[in-house]
């Protein structure tokens, strides 16, 4: 028992680190996603440059990408049963990208990667970006979402369906005083960017998964400690109360 109490101590104290890094990591991600946002907007609404604006707008006639973020650890309560659930419920020929171990997916007809957390956030991430990127120059896209628990704080994590693709850009830093000399084609220029920007996204999306996993196997962890102190506890009284009775024994026979 106090084995399996030390292993679930640094399990606890992990998860909470792992949050903090997290954090951590989505606001650089974040930084770099607020100035690739102003850039697209200088170039997109420069009186200068003639764009096909289509480039960022959705096809109506193309396929929906539903990506989804699961994880490859258990000891984590429901963390992965809303987005197998929202996985196996989702009956239209939308394509879709599975991204865990636990995600358990019953149907594979119309699932165009499947990889675990691991590979994701390693190389696997390039496919992702790939993908992506090829939609968005060929104009196949009508709609990308990312499906996650979303991280709020410690006491609030969300099971969200978020749209990452059509993008809005903000138009709060446009400056028309810019002249652009561009000797290539803008258009492309923009696809990749916007490209670069929805996947800078995904990864806000991924980093704040895994804070919410990391949230909920403390809270799993931080129970699990409570119920190994409660068990030691009555087998410490049956213990107790096993000594007393053979006291007891005892004393009788002596008595006789």
């Amino acid at each position: 028992m106090t084995d399996i109490k030390g292993i679930v101590k640094i399990m606890n104290f992990h998860s909470l680190l792992r949050v903090d890094k997290s954090k951590r990591t989505a606001e650089k991600y974040f930084k770099v996603s607020e100035e690739l946002d102003s850039m697209i907007v200088q170039l997109l609404y420069n009186r200068n440059l003639t764009l096909d604006k289509k480039v960022i707008t959705a096809n109506k006639n193309g396929k929906v990408i539903n990506i989804y973020l699961g994880n490859d650890l258990g000891f984590c309560g429901n963390f992965n049963s809303k987005v197998n659930k929202e996985l196996n419920m989702d009956l239209d020929d939308d394509l879709k990208i599975v991204i865990g171990k636990k995600i358990h997916i019953n149907n594979k007809e119309n699932v165009i990667l499947n990889m675990s957390k691991e590979e994701f956030t390693g190389s696997g991430f390039n496919k992702v970006q790939q993908i992506i990127n090829d939609t968005l120059i060929n104009r196949t896209c009508k709609e990308i979402n990312v499906i996650y628990n979303e991280y709020h704080n410690i006491n609030n994590i969300e099971f969200v369906k978020k749209k990452l693709f059509p993008v809005e850009f903000s138009k709060k830093d446009i400056n028309d005083s810019y002249d652009f000399v561009i000797e290539t084609d803008v258009n492309k220029v923009i696809a990749k960017m916007v490209s670069l920007y929805i996947c800078h996204q995904l990864k806000i999306m991924e980093q704040n998964s895994y804070a919410s996993e990391n949230v909920m196997r403390q809270q799993v962890t931080r129970e699990s400690l409570k119920k190994i102190d409660e068990l030691k506890e009555e087998k410490y009284k049956k213990f107790q109360k096993q000594i007393s009775n053979y006291r007891g024994n005892v004393g009788d026979e002596n008595d006789r």
